[in-house]
């Protein structure tokens, strides 16, 4: 069940020269984590503040559980959309208590407030903690109190804008799966905004890929990364090499040697072999792989990045097992298990 639906929405800012936010749509699926991702100026931010309520778009309409908020001139206030915000910086209130800062967004109407914070922080697994300050706490802990406050009033759609941007990096992978399983747990439909390509790979079921207010693509993470519609969103998760390959009956020519294949006979013209460090393989003998010289090998503990060379000085990338030896090796030999063959010019 579709629970948000913006349709062609476009935005400009006075001051602008481009549009910040340009003709998108997309769906959002009631109990979804969606990722809005790009660099910095693609327009994921802007988004989130329309679907707040805190901008409002130059045109289109934004649909919130079957109900238009906006539209034309139309505009639902912030306050009346139902919406939980997560910002960045936490936002707590310092001379509150963790309970009377959960306290604050819950309405009288809704039952005993007290209680409902109280069950809101034991959720987050904050139950013991509900009379200390924002100061007391770290800072996965304050990050887990804000997020209490947005879910307390029962919103239906919660954002969040960078919400592990202030985090270190031993922290960030435990706070992403605790903040992922609390929000499967209540059922709510969240969007966060992000640049960290892993933030939004283990955090969310689909990512909405943006690029100068455009939107690129939007897929489960496995889709994006295996078939990207496009460069930049192939690129955008990753180092991608690429061998510029003359094709022949059998397969491929290369700069690093002949690749076997059946298909390459289809191609006319010059193309590009296209793939990922981790679908190649450096192999421990010579035989029909491609061969290169050994430029750098970089260790990350997981693995390793070796860097080869053909004698024009071309370079690929290609991920290795970390307990690999390539002391005294000037030579790799590799294969490409997977690629894909675009047209080079």
């Amino acid at each position: 069940m579709t629970i948000l639906s913006l349709q062609k929405i476009s935005k400009k800012y006075s001051q602008a020269k481009d549009f910040a936010v340009n003709d998108v749509s997309f769906d959002v699926k009631e109990g979804e984590i969606l990722a809005l991702v790009g660099e910095s100026g693609s327009g994921k931010t802007t988004l989130l503040r329309l679907i707040a309520g805190l901008e409002h778009p130059d045109s289109g309409s934004i649909s919130l559980s079957g109900q238009v908020i906006v539209e034309g001139k139309k505009s639902v206030p912030a306050h009346e959309r139902q919406v939980g915000m997560v910002f960045q910086d936490y936002a707590l209130f310092p001379h509150l208590t963790i309970l009377d800062n959960v306290k604050f967004g819950i309405k009288k109407s809704m039952g005993d407030r007290s209680q409902i914070a109280k069950n809101t922080l034991e959720l987050v697994g904050l139950k013991e903690d509900d009379t200390k300050y924002p100061h007391q706490l770290s800072g996965g802990q304050q990050q887990r109190v804000a997020l209490a406050r947005a879910i307390a009033p029962n919103p239906k759609i919660l954002l969040m804008d960078e919400p592990f941007s202030n985090l270190d990096a031993l922290l960030k992978d435990q706070v992403r799966e605790e903040i992922r399983q609390i929000i499967k747990k209540t059922g709510i439909t969240a969007i966060f905004v992000t640049h960290d390509t892993k933030d939004a790979l283990s955090t969310a079921d689909r990512i909405a890929i943006l690029h100068k207010g455009y939107l690129q693509q939007i897929d489960i993470p496995k889709e994006l990364y295996e078939n990207p519609v496009n460069p930049y969103v192939a690129n955008f998760f990753g180092k991608r090499n690429e061998i510029f390959a003359t094709p022949a009956e059998e397969g491929f020519y290369t700069s690093f040697g002949f690749v076997m294949d059946p298909e390459a006979k289809k191609h006319k013209h010059p193309v590009r072999l296209i793939f990922r460090p981790e679908h190649a393989e450096v192999v421990q003998r010579p035989g029909q792989q491609l061969s290169g010289k050994i430029v750098k090998t970089s260790y990350f503990g997981s693995h390793q990045m070796v860097k080869i060379e053909d004698e024009d000085g071309k370079q690929v990338t290609i991920r290795t097992n970390p307990g690999r030896s390539f002391e005294g090796m000037e030579q790799a030999f590799f294969y490409l298990w997977k690629y894909d063959v675009e047209e080079a010019f």
